[in-house]
């Protein structure tokens, strides 16, 4: 469960920077931004997400070959609402954050699909494993801020998080929303 945990968390935040793309560098809304995940263990909904993260990102919808967003997330800001987890899922068996302190995205593309509906795809390496993700992305721009919104699902089993278990879901719940402030 705490594998499982770590890795939607990871995700999460992935999916979180992805929707930081805009015409400006623009600056993250603590209060308001967040990258959270949902695993089930023993048939449990486990919640959790990442407290310490880096965008970098430009969104221009008129020139979408020269946006990006990448992302950094430090692992050891996982939070799950329980000490003994967390410290667990830090270890080598989970994410092993001695050798792995970061999980990176890296965007290749954001494409228009339909009414400024977008796809975001990019690179997430997670414990040195480099897959490939594609995810939709939600933009809705306001007066003072851009909200980046995306919700997916990661194998945790795809980056070797958390080994073979029973009771612990292979699938990872992502929700990650980014609020950005227009500078």
């Amino acid at each position: 469960m705490n594998r499982l945990i770590t890795l939607n968390s990871t995700l999460l935040v992935i999916l979180l920077f992805t929707f930081t793309s805009f015409s400006q560098e623009s600056t993250k809304s603590n209060k308001d931004s967040k990258i959270t995940f949902i695993i089930k263990n023993f048939g449990f909904n486990v919640a959790g997400n990442f407290k310490t993260y880096s965008v970098s990102s430009n969104f221009d919808a008129q020139r979408l070959k020269e946006s990006f967003f990448n992302a950094e997330i430090q692992v050891n800001s996982i939070f799950t609402d329980s000490k003994s987890r967390d410290e667990h899922l830090l270890e080598d068996d989970y994410f092993d954050v001695k050798k792995y302190p970061k999980i990176i995205f890296q965007s290749t593309a954001i494409e228009e699909t339909v009414n400024s509906k977008y796809i975001l795809k990019g690179f997430i390496t997670i414990k040195g494993i480099k897959k490939r993700v594609e995810t939709p992305l939600e933009i809705t721009t306001l007066k003072e801020s851009t909200v980046y919104k995306a919700n997916f699902k990661l194998d945790r089993k795809d980056f070797n998080v958390g080994g073979n278990s029973f009771v612990l879901s292979n699938k990872v719940d992502i929700k990650m929303m980014y609020v950005a402030t227009k500078n």
